[in-house]
């Protein structure tokens, strides 16, 4: 029996594990080994030391997933318990009118140019040119556009020299495609701007959900438990810290055991040390025909440091020019009701500008019957990395009190939480101009070492919850067939 090992148990790992043993069952052994006590990578939710739920921001799931959803469903989870509808609306905060308006979040050529027309954030004027542009947009990606030559500008610039009005660009309504959509500091890609809006041209396809908490029991978990119910084996604890290779080929991988104690206190990076063997050598796994990597890009980066031949050969060394940034997070509770929107709100400054009222995707809120609300806030750090935890509060608070009804403070702050997502494998991917050309694809020079994650070129190629899935399945058929072990 063939053995493959895959590293981490995000989307893209469990993807991976799941997809070799329901293709190969019973020719490939599979084990995921992964750092933590909990499952789900960047996009878990799990309870520190105090017994608290701890969640990095609001996970979204989008109407054009479709991997993601069939995975859940057979591994014997709901999603309807998973997700909830925000029910297709956008909210968009305009600084220039002091004001928040509402953009329906319906999809298609003729359904998109009206919404924006009926946008009330714009002049008349200005409403009327934004929908003839994005009518325009959506043409020509309805019309099979290929898209990838776009990559080495950044979507404002494409809009410019497509016809957008320059002073549209500054608005809060353009910048969802680049906060809304990828949470990202700086300029996005054209080409993963484009390619979302093609995936999101339908009003199905563009229907946004909040995962219900705690999300890795609805999700995660349950995908877990059918790995396993498969014949697969979950080490947890296991950090990769490099990797030996002969000739063309994976031999072992240098392993060390993580501190779960500095972790669940809110310390990161997670405190390390190594394991040793019986001899007192540092620890080494060994025992596998084929590895499959799904470490986060930053992480990535650091593995085999000193290994000036791998870091220096082609393949590796265009990854160099792939950034990531850390995330910012916070959870705040009021004691009365202040937001009364349904769906994220997006358009507030730096570094935290996106919002959502999770109350009602809340158990202790819909069911529970607690009272008041709970705002999840999510931005990144980018320009801002010398700030005080104490300041970039402050300054998110004061940002929020300028539009009353969300003035978090009036509404009486019971629980307030910040999270400076800034360890390695907590970052984000960036999909800046010209990524694409330094982005690997699943094959690695070596004939048994394959990559995966939302940074891994795959079929959906967007940085989200189903491109790790797809990245994860194009993975596992790459090593069965490397293998020989094809089941039915």
């Amino acid at each position: 029996m063939k053995r493959v090992l895959v590293i981490g148990a995000g989307p893209a790992g469990l993807a991976a594990g799941v997809k070799l043993l329901e293709r190969a069952r019973g020719e490939v052994s599979v084990k995921i080994v992964h750092m933590g006590h909990h499952i789900g990578g960047k996009a878990a939710s799990y309870k520190d030391a105090k017994e608290r739920l701890i969640e990095h921001g609001w996970h979204m799931f989008v109407g054009f997933y479709e991997k993601l959803p069939a995975l859940i469903a057979r591994a014997g989870a709901s999603r309807a318990k998973a997700v909830m509808s925000m029910q297709g609306k956008t909210h968009v905060y305009e600084p220039a009118r002091g004001q928040i308006f509402t953009l329906d979040s319906a999809g298609g050529r003729i359904a998109t140019a009206w919404n924006f027309v009926k946008y009330e954030g714009l002049k008349v004027e200005d409403r009327a040119h934004y929908a003839r542009f994005m009518a325009q947009v959506f043409e020509r990606l309805l019309g099979g556009e290929e898209l990838e030559q776009h990559d080495d500008v950044c979507f404002t610039r494409w809009a410019i020299e497509n016809g957008l009005l320059p002073h549209l660009t500054r608005t809060s309504l353009f910048r969802v495609f680049r906060d809304g959509y990828f949470n990202f500091p700086e300029q996005v890609s054209a080409y993963h701007t484009l390619k979302t809006m093609r995936y999101m041209s339908t009003s199905e396809g563009a229907e946004t959900f909040a995962a219900v908490a705690p999300y890795s029991e609805r999700v995660w978990d349950p995908i877990a438990r059918y790995f396993e119910s498969l014949g697969g084996v979950i080490e947890p604890y296991t950090m990769v810290r490099g990797f030996a290779y002969d000739g063309r080929r994976v031999t072992n991988l240098a392993v060390a055991r993580p501190d779960p104690v500095g972790h669940a206190s809110g310390d990161t990076p997670w405190k390390t040390s190594e394991l040793p063997t019986e001899d007192g050598s540092a620890r080494t796994i060994a025992d596998f025909d084929a590895v499959i990597s799904t470490i986060p890009q930053a992480v990535f980066l650091t593995l085999n440091a000193g290994d000036t031949r791998m870091w220096r050969s082609p393949y590796f060394a265009r990854m160099k020019n792939l950034r990531s940034a850390a995330t910012l997070s916070m959870t705040v509770r009021t004691k009365r009701p202040c937001v009364p929107f349904v769906g994220p709100v997006f358009g507030f400054p730096a570094p935290i500008g996106i919002a959502t009222n999770m109350t009602r995707y809340l158990e202790r809120y819909r069911v529970g019957g607690e009272e008041g609300q709970e705002i999840q806030l999510v931005g990144q750090e980018s320009g801002f990395e010398s700030w005080t935890d104490e300041q970039i509060v402050s300054f998110t608070l004061d940002n929020f009190a300028r539009v009353p009804s969300c003035d978090l403070r009036a509404a009486e702050i019971t629980y307030l939480e910040l999270h400076r997502n800034r360890s390695d494998f907590e970052r984000i991917f960036l999909c800046e101009p010209g990524v694409q050309k330094f982005r690997p694809g699943p094959l690695t020079p070596f004939a048994n070492f394959f990559l995966a994650g939302d940074w891994v070129r795959n079929e959906v190629d967007l940085v989200c919850m189903e491109g790790a899935v797809a990245s994860g399945y194009e993975a596992a058929e790459h090593v069965l067939t490397r293998l020989g072990a094809l089941g039915g």
